[in-house]
């Protein structure tokens, strides 16, 4: 259990310097915010072809901005003999983008911001900037994360709906998905609650001006206003079913702990809750009947060793323990670059981390030229399949069967790097063709 509070001290500088372009603080402790220019080369980075959250970090992490990494890109390009080239993203296009959400009142908070979430900047691939509309302020306060079924139960929505307010009035955000069924209930709740320490985000698969599903057009107004409402995908981006899982880590980062309440045995919900632990955060589960479908997911998390949840004071006594026991990440990574970083090398193997972190980012890369609907597939995450990866699909499916195999079995006999595996197991889990099992173990489900 982790307990990350506003308070965490950053990195200090005395004065803004637009050669070191991180997270910085006064003596008094007052944010400043990233040089324009910084924040501009950060948007084109985090655009450019082939380069993902975990990439971009990398990136900024070497060469110390990413005014530095722009200018060392084409060296890199010509040393790496990696599959994948990166595109730098132009000015032109990224301004364009820029304006295309000013037209509706979005603003980039971009990883160094003085809004940018302390708690989602300490996960690994932590989205470089996202667009944000509403009351931004929400972000930099404490948040639980309550996800679950599209189609809820009455029971299990007023469940929801009765943590997520008490939540609020505890002094809380609570994040979710604008969804059907939990993640509606809980959005609505928060917005009835009058302590404005409290309050809701949602985390959304679509651009930030994108309304789905399309019933929630006034749950969306209303958390426009008096909520807020958060996208990495660019605007007017419809959402896509690759989309919701990455969708699903955002919710689970911004959050000190995780609600599922009423989840299927393949839900995107329990992807939520598979990166919050993860991440190391809590997991919560809410019980329920054997015979109900929906009761699965939580039933089975409980079982891996989540915590039942059956009140509202399940999850602040956890959070109170968590904060008492100071089990805070010391090591926590805020982009806080002091621009001494070299730019130069002098052999391509300098560069074979970058080439790897590519990789490891071509499934997460935003895509925006494929129209396929979600009508059908609604939010569990599945994924489309991928224009490169049916080789390495079928070669996983091939090494499994319906014995449960322990990953690191996996791992060794594909080959192929462990964090790969584990993205594209939970694809499969998602799309129904794999199924976990306790003790790490993963099985093939006959077709």
């Amino acid at each position: 259990m982790i307990a990350i509070t506003p308070q965490l001290i950053l990195l200090t500088k005395q004065r803004p310097d637009d050669h070191n372009p991180g997270v910085m603080v006064s003596d008094m402790q007052q944010p400043i915010r990233l040089p324009q220019s910084e924040r501009l080369a950060r948007m084109r980075l985090a655009r450019s072809t082939n380069v993902g959250p975990v990439t971009f970090r990398k990136l900024v992490e070497r060469f110390g901005s990413a005014r530095n990494a722009i200018d060392v890109l084409p060296d890199i390009i010509a040393r790496t003999g990696g599959k994948r080239q990166i595109v730098l993203a132009t000015r032109e296009d990224t301004i364009a983008e820029i304006e295309q959400a000013r037209a509706f009142d979005a603003k980039p908070v971009i990883v160094g911001d003085p809004e940018y979430p302390i708690m989602l900047a300490a996960i690994e691939d932590a989205p470089p900037y996202f667009y944000a509309l509403g009351r931004v302020e929400l972000l930099t306060r404490p948040t639980i994360g309550i996800v679950g079924a599209r189609n809820a139960s009455a029971n299990g929505c007023g469940f929801a709906r009765r943590l997520s307010a008490a939540l609020c009035d505890a002094g809380y955000v609570v994040a979710s998905g604008m969804a059907r069924g939990i993640d509606g209930a809980v959005h609505d709740a928060c917005l009835q609650v009058a302590n404005t320490d409290g309050g809701t985000v949602a985390v959304l698969g679509g651009g930030v001006d994108v309304i789905y599903p399309r019933e929630h057009a006034d749950l969306y107004r209303k958390l426009c206003e008096n909520g807020c409402v958060i996208s990495e995908m660019p605007p007017g981006l419809n959402p896509q079913a690759r989309h919701f899982p990455r969708r699903n880590r955002i919710i689970s980062g911004l959050s000190h702990g995780v609600v599922v309440v009423e989840a299927g045995r393949n839900s995107g919900s329990l992807i939520t809750a598979r990166f919050a632990g993860e991440q190391g955060r809590d997991v919560f589960a809410v019980p329920g009947s054997p015979t109900d479908p929906r009761a699965a997911g939580p039933n089975s998390l409980i079982r891996d060793g989540a915590i039942l949840c059956d009140s509202v004071d399940v999850i602040l006594d956890a959070l109170r323990v968590s904060e008492q026991n100071n089990h805070l990440r010391e090591g926590i990574h805020h982009f806080a670059i002091d621009g001494r970083a070299t730019t130069t090398t002098s052999s391509s193997d300098d560069f074979s981390d970058i080439t790897k972190s590519i990789e490891r980012d071509a499934q997460s890369v935003i895509i925006v030229d494929t129209p396929e609907s979600i009508d059908n597939q609604e939010e569990t995450g599945v994924p489309a399949p991928t224009r490169n990866g049916d080789r390495e699909t079928d070669h996983i499916l091939e090494l499994l069967s319906s014995s449960p195999l322990l990953i690191d079995q996996l791992i060794r006999a594909s080959g192929m790097p462990a964090d790969v595996i584990s993205t594209m197991l939970i694809e499969l889990e998602l799309a129904g063709r794999v199924e976990r099992h306790p003790g790490n173990r993963v099985s093939r489900i006959a077709e």
